[in-house]
């Protein structure tokens, strides 16, 4: 999920790879994004978008939800809201037990992997990377523990970053191989 502020950065996150944008409280923007991307997917506030972050407005218009702990998505359940509408919002620390609780999970907010200081030890081991190196590392970490959608702007490289995840585990096939390296 890349947040966006204009069609043109959708276009282009959407030729980068992400299948999700999160437009924020801009709701003309998902009338103009429906117009011309038909196929992203859409997060924000309003009626119109795929996914929101409000449990009234996903119960009352069918649209997925994002909340922001397990107990939120508990709730959510109570309100009639599908397990598979809801994605869990959680940092690296908390992916596993919101995995093994049967939640999709949401990793990353605001733009910043949530979380990835805890990765980085006292010594700031990932201080001296750039930022988009520092994410996918951290993406990885996130898809190897069970995240499903990763919220970043950094899009290129966290796509490359979770298939590389997931050809490792074993759930895709890696992009190339090489054999015979004597």
């Amino acid at each position: 999920m890349a947040p966006v502020s204009t069609v043109a950065q959708a276009a282009e996150y959407a030729a980068a790879g992400a299948r999700l944008v999160d437009v924020g409280g801009r709701d003309a923007l998902i009338l103009a994004i429906r117009d011309q991307l038909g196929g992203l997917r859409i997060c924000g506030y309003s009626a119109g978008a795929d996914i929101v972050r409000d449990a009234d407005l996903a119960a009352r218009t069918g649209a997925g939800l994002i909340c922001p702990d397990v107990r939120a998505a508990a709730r959510a359940g109570r309100l009639g809201i599908a397990a598979e509408r809801v994605l869990v919002r959680t940092g690296p620390a908390g992916i596993a037990a919101a995995a093994q609780a049967g939640w999709a999970i949401l990793a990353g907010e605001d733009g910043d992997l949530a979380g990835e200081d805890d990765l980085a030890g006292e010594d700031g081991g990932l201080a001296g990377q750039d930022m988009a190196a520092r994410e996918a590392a951290v993406a990885a970490v996130c898809a190897w523990l069970g995240a499903s959608v990763i919220r970043t702007r950094h899009v290129t490289e966290i796509r490359r970053s979770v298939e590389m995840t997931e050809s490792i585990l074993g759930r895709r096939p890696p992009a190339g191989t090489l054999r015979g390296l004597a």
